[in-house]
């Protein structure tokens, strides 16, 4: 992913790579593509993810911004 491109306002780019981690490890075809970044290809920007993997991401990526708001409180 270009992290300096990014749409995403307000969200590090060690955020980010973890994210992407996430997306990669709780799905083969996105491991296998090499990331999350878009290629303005259709056959490649589309790929097929189980539900099971979509949700594996989601809970992750809640768990990883609870930790991240816990870490600013305490600052």
């Amino acid at each position: 992913m270009k992290y300096e491109n990014s749409k995403v306002k307000g969200i590090s780019k060690k955020t980010l790579r973890t994210l992407e981690q996430i997306a990669m490890s709780a799905c083969y075809t996105l491991e296998v593509r090499g990331g999350i970044e878009g290629r303005n290809n259709d056959e490649e920007d589309f790929p097929e993810v189980s539900v099971n993997a979509i949700q594996e991401m989601l809970e992750k990526a809640y768990l990883l911004g609870k930790a991240d708001a816990t870490k600013e409180v305490r600052k």
